[in-house]
């Protein structure tokens, strides 16, 4: 089954103001040698899937800088949003397009602004992932082994073992107190909420439309009519059939300057 990768990067990068804005937001910015993080993550999935089928998903007004940053990409494979609607209306939109471009497929969904120390072993846990979705009728996701007891990312608790290296998710969980963050560590069995997912077009679209029909069948030209909500919310903590890989690649969201400075960026 043919594989494709879809890009998040129609988001402000607020979270790094004054470094990055509305205008000029992190996953455009070049902190890594002159290279950007959306440029990496492009670089990172192409290996997997083809630089033929790697789609990116951006707001209007970014659209002709994501092409200047990946000239590698065919144009048409830079799937716009009219308005700011979250993740889940982007995603579903998105999916659509490629299925209809690419037939039902697999699919994985990553952020364009995270950082990957370890590319080897993340596609190496990706292509798990890919494997699995292909010839199972679930939604996975990645889970990143925590590091620490922290509070500013959701977890995810893991169940029981369904396929070698898959695990059955028994619930997401909500961005924790310290305490209860230092009790997932204690337990073992939970994961950082990266939301990198994986699945088929047509599972995806079927457990959508039971889940949020609204968004389903959302289109481009009543965009704006769409609710604003993300993927986790809107689809993925709604939906029973939810399976996780687990992955050490030494990831993160570089969502503050102290995580810039712990991947190497001088600011």
């Amino acid at each position: 089954m043919k594989r494709a990768a879809l890009i998040l990067a129609g988001g402000g990068g607020t979270r790094l103001a004054p470094l990055s804005s509305d205008e000029n937001p992190k996953q455009f910015l070049p902190l890594f040698d002159g290279r950007s993080l959306l440029e990496m993550t492009f670089a990172r999935v192409a290996p997997l899937v083809g630089n033929e089928t790697i789609f990116v998903s951006t707001n209007d007004r970014y659209a002709q800088r994501v092409a200047e940053l990946l000239p590698g990409m065919p144009a048409q494979n830079i799937i716009t949003e009219p308005a700011r609607r979250n993740t889940a209306p982007a995603i579903a939109l998105s999916c659509t397009a490629i299925e209809s471009l690419l037939g039902d497929c697999v699919v994985s969904v990553l952020a364009s602004d995270h950082y990957v120390a370890d590319e080897d072993e993340f596609r190496r846990v990706l292509d798990v992932a890919y494997r699995f979705a292909e010839s199972n009728d679930y939604l996975a996701a990645i889970g990143i082994e925590p590091t620490e007891p922290n509070i500013e990312f959701g977890y995810l608790e893991l169940g029981e073992t369904i396929a070698p290296e898959v695990l059955r998710v028994a619930r997401f969980a909500e961005k924790p107190s310290r305490e209860v963050a230092e009790e997932f560590l204690r337990a073992g069995n939970y994961v950082w909420n990266a939301s990198m997912f994986i699945w088929r077009t047509s599972v995806f679209r079927r457990a959508l439309t039971t889940a949020a029909p609204d968004i389903a069948n959302v289109t481009r030209e009543r965009y704006d009519e769409a609710p604003s909500i993300s993927i986790d919310y809107a689809l993925m903590e709604k939906t029973p059939r939810v399976a996780c890989v687990r992955g050490d690649f030494g990831w993160s969201d570089v969502g503050s300057f102290e995580a810039l400075r712990r991947v190497g960026v001088r600011v």
